[in-house]
């Protein structure tokens, strides 16, 4: 790969890594969290999402960037590269959003506060840091043909999401089944506007996006939904050990049984929403009849090429 687009990867896990730290600084400040407003869901739950799978994309695009390929990686795969970590880039910068909505629904929680300059350099030193590498990440890209509608889709789905998240009765987590629909919805705010801000921003090559064939998906699909499915149990099981490793005194095992199970469900359900969103754009284990990164046609090709040799 490019050595902008291996800096890239650098650079876009390191700025997971500091996203994650604002997130959970701002939950655990005991200056700062009783007075952010995006504390409960839905916007805790984009958030929450936005950071787990920010830094699992993040790993996937330093393995793209830094591993080794058989021959030289095609502007498809390029392309791909730059689309993870621009995905990185706009979980955080949704999440931002998100909890600017927050903080317009709820003024007087944050507006008179002692803490009020520290919430606003956190987020907006975030914001600043985020835009800053979007703009570098955009650069590396192939030529391609954009659409002339390019601000105004992005901007209508800008609109869309802020509406909707603006307009979510926040009353419906009062309940606990309301709460655990109201969740997931966060997943869908925050995966579903990713998906179609990423072929926006970094549209594929007319002679590279290709289109998975019906019977493809279903051959390479099925163990493919199977391991992100165990990636969600995997992620929800780890939540809980670090929930448990922070509590104190005796946890009834019924209850903790039940917060267990309501971790896995939930991580799980929101990262196979993410997998379903995003397993296209990103090029995650298809198979097709083009040269895409990940699938065991694109290998068995590129071992034929080098056989030919």
């Amino acid at each position: 790969m490019p050595t902008t687009l291996k800096r890239n990867a650098i650079l876009v896990f390191g700025l997971v890594i500091a996203f994650q730290w604002a997130f959970m600084f701002m939950k655990h400040d005991a200056a700062l969290r009783d007075v952010i407003p995006f504390g409960d869901d839905p916007y805790d739950a984009i958030g929450s999402f936005a950071v787990l799978l920010g830094v699992l994309i993040a790993l996937l695009s330093l393995v793209r960037a830094f591993r080794p390929y058989r021959i030289r990686p095609t502007s498809t795969q390029r392309l791909y590269l730059v689309r993870t970590q621009i995905a990185v880039l706009l979980a955080v910068l949704i999440t931002l959003v998100a909890d600017g909505v927050a903080m317009a629904r709820h003024l007087s929680y944050w507006t008179h506060a002692a803490s009020r300059d520290a919430l606003v350099a956190v987020l907006g030193g975030t914001a600043v840091l985020t835009l800053a590498l979007l703009a570098v990440a955009r650069s590396p890209r192939e030529p391609e043909t954009t659409s002339v509608n390019l601000s105004g889709r992005a901007v209508t789905v800008g609109f869309a999401f802020v509406f909707v998240l603006g307009a979510y009765p926040e009353r419906l987590i009062g309940n606990l089944i309301g709460h655990l629909v109201t969740v997931l919805i966060g997943a869908v705010l925050l995966f579903v506007p990713m998906r179609i801000l990423l072929t926006l921003l970094v549209p594929l090559r007319e002679d590279g996006e290709v289109l998975t064939p019906i019977g493809a998906v279903r051959q390479g699909g099925r163990w493919a939904w199977g391991l992100a499915t165990l990636a969600g149990i995997l992620i929800g099981g780890l939540l809980v050990a670090a929930e448990m490793s922070e509590g104190s005194g005796t946890t009834p095992l019924q209850q903790l049984a039940l917060v267990a199970l309501v971790y896995i469900c939930l991580t799980t359900g929101g990262t196979l929403i993410a997998y379903a969103c995003l397993r296209e754009p990103l090029g995650l284990w298809q198979r097709s009849s083009g040269h895409e990164p990940w699938s065991r046609r694109a290998v068995k090709s590129d071992v034929a090429r080098l056989i030919r040799r």
